[in-house]
């Protein structure tokens, strides 16, 4: 089966082929608005989470500290990346849901060649509308459509704890970046200040939300990147404010207990990942 590029389908909706990922495997079907689609008709159906609504609220929350914490902390990492690249790269946003992330990666690196992939058609629906330039399709993070060795940057922006395998999602993300390239992953730290509370007063952690499979520690991100084949070249996060006294109490002594014994863990709802392809 030969490779084919965006720009086999509708060349309008995505830009130049030049700017255009190799896919691997042809798609089941195109949608109206040009972009493929990499899974059959009944999972189409079945994965289409942003039919109604966004449901993790991303555009409305767009000005909060959460989610300008993720921003800020992906370009950077971004920014590292390519730095160290030193050559025009090209990024996937896998898990882009309705591009929100995607399209400031692309204001701030224009000289990138962004692809987005996500399995709802109505977020890419959506992605497209509000970007041009950037190549989006419709299919899964565990079995992404495109050649070996397509992308010199990975970013995994919040998914790790939606899926049921990530190890295996882990095989393929290393199979579709190239060898030296990069993987960045954010996903919330299971033992972050309020869970580390509540273990410590005998109470089972919590995630943050309902949506998520599990949460892991550091520890366990760490492990897992490093048997898929990236030597993690930092671990990141943006502090985290705190409300009150006894809130600001718990900072710091927990704070002071994570640099005592020199735990990687971190207290922070989120943690970024940079790892290197090895």
């Amino acid at each position: 089966m030969r490779e084919m590029t965006c720009s086999d389908t509708d060349e309008t909706a995505r830009g130049s082929s030049e700017s255009e990922p190799q896919y691997r495997t042809t798609p089941a079907t195109e949608h109206a608005k040009g972009f493929p689609i990499f899974l059959p008709p009944d999972e189409v159906a079945a994965l289409d989470e942003y039919r109604a609504f966004d449901p993790y609220s991303v555009e409305e929350g767009l000005s909060t500290s959460f989610q300008q914490r993720r921003v800020i902390c992906t370009l950077a990492l971004v920014g590292r990346a390519l730095q160290s690249l030193g050559r025009p790269s090209r990024i996937l946003d896998l898990g882009c849901g309705q591009g929100h992330i995607t399209r400031e990666m692309q204001k701030r690196y224009p000289e990138t060649r962004i692809s987005g992939l996500d399995c709802s058609v109505s977020a890419i629906e959506y992605a497209v509308g509000h970007s041009a330039g950037i190549c989006y399709a419709v299919g899964s993070a565990r079995t992404p459509p495109y050649s070996d060795g397509c992308f010199d940057v990975v970013v995994c922006n919040n998914l790790w704890e939606h899926v049921p395998d990530p190890v295996a999602m882990l095989a393929e993300i290393a199979r579709i970046t190239a060898t030296g390239g990069f993987l960045i992953v954010s996903t919330p730290s299971r033992y972050r200040l309020r869970n580390l509370v509540r273990v410590l007063t005998g109470r089972p952690v919590s995630f943050m939300s309902d949506r998520h499979i599990t949460e892991y520690s550091v520890g366990q991100i760490l492990e897992q990147l490093r048997y898929g084949g990236f030597d993690v070249v930092e671990v990141t996060s943006s502090p985290i404010g705190t409300c009150g006294l006894k809130s600001g109490l718990a900072w710091l002594v927990a704070s002071a207990g994570v640099t005592l014994f020199r735990s990687h863990h971190r207290l922070e709802s989120t943690v970024f990942y940079l790892a290197r392809r090895e």
